[in-house]
Order: structure tokens, then sequence, then C-alpha cells
């Protein structure tokens, strides 16, 4: 039995040692459990032994179109959704009872998100709470700057739910005036990028 556990090491490329603990089990294992052990050990065989090798290998010119391709879909699915309750600066200076100007000074102070539709400012509904100061949501103007996002961005990410916040919309913690939790959890998302 040595002789041949010798000869089987130099041909698998295991130790002799290895080979003898193997026999080993095998002998105290019933048919069933062997066979398990059997069957787990080809499919770690057949598994890569680094699963993120592939991601180093770069993509194909159609791989590479195909993904933008998707990512723009999203993208603009995603501006869809925010535009979907946006208004204009009018309509925004009418419900904080401002002037036009005075809506157009916030969107470039960065206190107001606003996304371009063709050669206008849309200005996402839900951030405005008439009868806050200056007409805007408490908290909204720290959220904005804390994240450092682009304002489609940002407006997207205060409208999808948040595990961190139990599942709540950041927006709807804000318009609850809770803005605490909402620009911490803002911050902390800052410092990972």
């Amino acid at each position: 039995m040595s002789e041949f556990l010798g000869e089987a090491s130099i041909r698998l490329g295991i130790s002799k040692a290895r080979l003898t603990l193997a026999v080993r089990v095998s002998q105290v294992l019933s048919k069933d459990e062997l066979e398990g052990i059997l069957s787990a050990i080809q499919i770690v065989q057949d598994t890569p032994s680094d699963p993120l090798a592939g991601v180093d290998e770069p993509m194909s010119e159609v791989e590479a179109a195909k993904e933008l391709a998707l990512a723009e879909m999203e993208a603009q699915r995603n501006r869809e959704l925010v535009l979907k309750d946006s208004i204009s600066s009018a309509e925004a200076a009418a419900l904080t009872h401002r002037s036009r100007q005075a809506i157009e000074r916030l969107r470039r102070a960065g206190r107001l998100l606003a996304l371009r539709k063709a050669n206008q400012w849309r200005y996402p509904r839900w951030q405005f709470e008439p009868d806050a100061p200056g007409g805007v949501l408490l908290g909204l103007e720290e959220v904005v700057r804390e994240l450092d996002l682009s304002p489609s961005g940002a407006a997207l990410w205060l409208i999808l739910p948040a595990e961190r916040l139990g599942r709540s919309r950041p927006i709807d913690l804000l318009r609850r005036h809770l803005p605490e939790p909402v620009i911490q959890l803002a911050r902390e998302l800052s410092y990972m990028s």
C-alpha cells in the first residue's frame, strides 16, 4: 500500500501524507458521505479559484457599447422619474411667494435642485414647502451640499427608499421635519466617495 501511495503521490502531485489521510478517511465514511465529498470537490475544482478573475479583463467593444447604452437608458429613465413631478421657475416662484429671479439665485447657489429640460430649468416640486422659511424644505440645502452629486443624482437619491432610513425615502423625512438622519446619511455617503 505504501508503494502505491508513493506512486499515486507523484502522479497526482499530492503529498503522500495527504493521500494516506484521504485513504484513512475513505475507509471510515459511508459510500453516500464519500460521494458527497467527491461531488463537493468536483464543484470546487470546476469553479474558478478567483471569482473576480475576469474583472480585470477588458470588455470587447460590443460589450462596452452595450453596457454604455444600458447605463444611458437607466440614466434617462431616472431623469424622467425626477422630471415627472417638476415645475417651472415661474410655478416655483408662485408656490413659494418669491420672485422668479430669487428662485434662479437659489438654483445657482446650489440651494435648490433643478434639471434642464429643453431650454428651461425644471424644479422637483417635492423640494418646496410654502410655509417654510424661503419656501424650501428645511435641511434640503445641507443634504444637497453633503451629497456632492449632480442635481439629477441628488434628486434621485432623495426620492428612492434608503435601507439606513428604515426603507423611508429621504425626501419623506425632510417633509416630516426630520432632517438630521438624512443629513447624517448624506454626510456618511460623501465620506465614502
